[in-house]
C-alpha cells in the first residue's frame, strides 16, 4: 500500500497487518478539550487516520495547561485547530469535523459507522447522556471519568462494563474543587488511546487501578 514517510516509518514498530488494521478503524471523538485533543494526537501517532471530531468551543487561555493547543491558537475553533494538528503529524489523515454542541436529539447525525467512540466532555451530565446514547450504537465506547486533582489523588483505573470502558479515578470532579492539570489529564487520555490500540491489535486491555507515582 502507498504510504507517506510517517506511515512508512511506523513499520519499524508495527507489523504491516497491524498497521492495516489500525488504518482501517474510524474513531469518533466527542469533545476536543483535555481528553479529546490528547487522545486524537496519541492515536494519530499510533497510525490511526480516520476521525470524526465534535466540539463547539474555541481555544481559550485557560485550556493551555492541559489541552493540545498553543498560545497563538487562542480564539480559534478547537475542531479545525485539532484537525491541523493531526494533519501536521500525518498529512493523509481524514478528519471530519462537527463544530456544534452535542445533544441527544441530534445524536443520530454524528459518529455513524465509527468503530470506537470516545467520550471526552467536561460536564458530568453530558458524559452520562453521551455514553448512554452511543453504547448500543457503536462497538466500543471509551469514556474519561475523573482525572482531575492535585492533592489526595486516587489511582486512575480502567473499568469495563459490557462494551463501555470507563477510564479515570471515577470520582473526582472539577466542580468539587479538583483542578484539571496536565499530568493526570494526559495520563487518562493515554490510557483511553491505549484501550483503542489494544482492541484494534487484538490485545485485551488491562483493567483495574494504575499508580501514577512514576509521573510525580
Amino acid at each position: 500500500m502507498d504510504m507517506n514517510p510517517f506511515e512508512d516509518n511506523l513499520l519499524k514498530y508495527l507489523r504491516p497487518d497491524q498497521l492495516r488494521r489500525i488504518q482501517s478503524k474510524k474513531i469518533g471523538i466527542g469533545g476536543a478539550g483535555g481528553l479529546g485533543s490528547n487522545v486524537a494526537v496519541i492515536l494519530t501517532r499510533c497510525g490511526f487516520k480516520n476521525f470524526e471530531i465534535l466540539d463547539a468551543d474555541k481555544v481559550d487561555y485557560s485550556n493551555l495547561n492541559r489541552q493540545h493547543y498553543y498560545l497563538d491558537e487562542v480564539g480559534r475553533m478547537k475542531t479545525e485547530t485539532l484537525r491541523q494538528r493531526l494533519l501536521a503529524i500525518n498529512p493523509d489523515c481524514a478528519v471530519r469535523l462537527f463544530t456544534v454542541s452535542w445533544a441527544p436529539a441530534q445524536g443520530e447525525q454524528f459518529f455513524n459507522g465509527c468503530d470506537f467512540i470516545v467520550e471526552a466532555f467536561d460536564r458530568v451530565e453530558s458524559k452520562h447522556a453521551f455514553v448512554s446514547f452511543y453504547h448500543n450504537r457503536a462497538p466500543v465506547v471509551v469514556s474519561g471519568v475523573g482525572m482531575a486533582g492535585l492533592l489526595e489523588k486516587q489511582p486512575l483505573a480502567v473499568k469495563k462494563m459490557n462494551n463501555i470502558y470507563l477510564v479515570g479515578d471515577l470520582t473526582t470532579d472539577t466542580a468539587q474543587g479538583h483542578p484539571p492539570l496536565a499530568p493526570r489529564v494526559t495520563a487518562c487520555a493515554a490510557m483511553m488511546a491505549e484501550i483503542i490500540l489494544d482492541l484494534t491489535c487484538g490485545t485485551t486491555p488491562r483493567t483495574g487501578a494504575r499508580s501514577l507515582t512514576a509521573f510525580s
